[in-house]
């Protein structure tokens, strides 16, 4: 079930870093895991990820959230069924 959510987040991931080059599976994966993947792509991720599962992140939340995992626990957190 982890795993799917995983993938699920991890799908949004490649659409907004279409040229990296990543295993999709790794929920180690945080920001600067690859080169486009700086400060400002990850705030627009979490947008991304906002728009997707029509949710707002608080200010805390994004200041936590580094991680695919944490963006899957974050969203589990807020009822998100992925």
């Amino acid at each position: 079930y982890l795993k799917m959510k995983i993938n699920n987040v991890s799908n949004l991931l490649r659409k907004q870093f279409p040229t990296a080059v990543f295993d999709i599976l790794d929920k180690s994966l945080s920001v600067g895991s690859f080169p486009e993947w700086d400060s400002l792509a990850h705030f627009n991720f979490l947008l991304l990820v906002e728009e997707s599962y029509s949710i707002r992140f608080t200010l805390e939340e994004i200041s936590d959230m580094k991680s695919i995992s944490d963006i899957v626990e974050t969203l589990s957190n807020k009822g998100i069924s992925i």
